[in-house]
């Protein structure tokens, strides 16, 4: 019998991670030709999963649901028919056209795994506990006072300003892109008096220096030379051609850097890490089948053993790092970006423009992805990322 193509979910427990499921079933099921299956264990939901094909796993009752659901997805491979072809999804992965159903033809063995948005060490300190996201807090609580006095825009804390702030900074750079809109943009500027008007919805004081939206609320000060006062007063400096703050170590403020989790596998697995700059994998998507075992019972296995570890905190991924490191895979074959483009809320160098699709430089190249997988703000309305989705709400299933 041909083997099938199977996409599967894993969920339980929490009421924020069913309703997470039922929201991205509905795209799924609208767009895949294939089946789909969920593994869960009802005994810990208090919602229905809206789907017929439910698989229902009891888990270690001594597991807390963020265990659990550990559990579930990394030993996926003692659940479920390995004769099949199968591709794990996140609950916050979001189908959004056809093309979903090609990665199948992704596939490398023994697993296929897309890349995530940071490399190693910048993870570090989400996967174990260590003192530096927390040395890191303090240098930029520091950043933040400073930036309180000397930057206006700072000043701006509520979501609906800070949401248009990001919405006029794309539209800028989508009309900067297109030469003849720029250059008459820029004749209208010089031509208008107080008041320039970019569209219907922004338009700048001159006298005031201030962007306001067309209900008059401001949300972006042009201030100048602030970048020089804070640098006066502090170690920290501004690198331009990166737009970012750097901190006494010359690296980004805002961002912990560390080898606690290299020397956390390697004192506990004796595996070493050689590149401590290493893109690792994200686990929101994967592909794996029958000669996946090894890989998967491996992952499986380790993950276990840290959830009683104070030294790491409970995730799966530090524990992939280092079953990628084991059997060698660090220059293993990756998913490509669009079968797991990856939306975080907190990166403001990710747009959309209708018409057009996604970027993540200013639209210097453009990305049309089959799945977008939303990190941090799942159904944050106002945010372009997510009402893109929302307008491809399907009207029924298939």
């Amino acid at each position: 019998m041909k083997p099938e193509n199977i996409f599967v979910y894993v969920a339980c427990g929490d009421d924020e991670h069913i309703n997470t499921l039922n929201f991205s079933l509905k795209y799924l099921k609208h767009f895949t030709k294939f089946q789909i299956v969920v593994v869960t264990d009802l005994l810990r939901n208090k919602i229905l999963i809206e789907h017929d094909k439910v698989i229902d796993i009891e888990t270690p009752k001594h597991f807390n649901h963020h265990q659990a659901s550990i559990y579930l997805k990394t030993g996926l491979h003692k659940f479920l028919n390995l004769e099949n072809n199968y591709c794990y999804l996140d609950t916050d992965v979001i189908a959004i056209d056809e093309g979903i159903d090609n990665i199948f033809s992704q596939f490398v063995s023994p697993v296929t795994f897309a890349s995530d948005h940071c490399a190693l060490m910048e993870f570090s300190p989400y996967a174990v506990n260590c003192n530096c996201n927390t040395e890191k807090i303090e240098k930029y609580n520091q950043l933040d006072a400073l930036q309180l006095k000397h930057n206006p825009n700072m000043l701006i804390t509520d979501p609906f300003l800070k949401d248009k702030t990001k919405e006029l900074l794309s539209t800028f750079y989508l009309m900067k892109r297109q030469v003849l809109t720029y250059a008459f943009l820029i004749v209208k500027y010089f031509l208008s008096f107080r008041f320039f008007h970019l569209n219907k919805e922004f338009y700048f004081d001159k006298k005031k220096n201030i962007w306001f939206y067309k209900d008059g609320r401001a949300i972006l000060y042009g201030v100048k030379g602030y970048y020089k006062k804070i640098e006066k007063e502090s170690f920290f400096r501004w690198d331009k051609s990166k737009e970012i703050w750097l901190d006494d170590k010359k690296e980004n403020a805002y961002i912990a850097y560390c080898n606690h989790l290299s020397e956390k596998i390697k004192n506990k697995f004796n595996i070493d890490i050689t590149d401590k700059n290493w893109r690792h994998w994200n686990g929101g998507v994967f592909l794996f089948n029958h000669s996946s075992v090894a890989f998967l019972d491996a992952w499986h296995n380790m993950t276990m053993t840290i959830f009683d570890d104070p030294d790491w905190k409970t995730r799966d991924q530090g524990t992939l790092i280092a079953t990628a490191w084991k059997y060698g895979l660090q220059k293993q074959k990756r998913l490509p970006e669009i079968y797991n483009f990856i939306a975080d809320y907190y990166k403001q160098n990710i747009t959309f423009e209708k018409g057009k699709g996604f970027s993540t430089d200013k639209y210097k190249t453009i990305i049309k992805p089959h799945f977008i997988h939303i990190y941090h703000e799942f159904g944050r309305k106002g945010w372009d990322v997510w009402d893109a989705i929302e307008e491809l709400v399907p009207n029924k299933n298939k």
